[in-house]
């Protein structure tokens, strides 16, 4: 727990995300914790981006684009605080159907 408050870096929306995040599924979780032991600059605001402004506050897409987005387009996604980054990650979530549940 401590290692998931660390990473909202103060950010209210990121910790908001993880706790979300604590509570999922483990088939949901693990690819996102996965995915942010190695993206170390999704941090406090751009793992805000990432839940908010990338996937739409829905877990199954921020755990769908963790687990077939290259970490490289991801990083640079969540770092882009003016919704650009949508365009970097479209790609990466066409063609799929999203129910908003976690």
């Amino acid at each position: 727990m401590q290692k998931l408050i660390s990473w909202a870096n103060g950010n209210p929306g990121a910790m908001q995300f993880l706790i979300q995040l604590y509570n999922s599924y483990v088939s949901i979780s693990a690819p996102i914790i996965g995915m942010l032991e190695q993206a170390t600059t999704i941090r406090g605001t751009n793992l805000y981006v990432l839940w908010s402004d990338l996937c739409d506050k829905d877990m199954n897409k921020v755990s769908h684009l963790c687990q077939h987005c290259p970490q490289d387009i991801l990083e640079d996604a969540c770092s882009r605080q003016d919704w650009s980054g949508r365009n970097l990650v479209a790609p990466y979530l066409a063609g799929q159907e999203w129910s908003n549940e976690s």
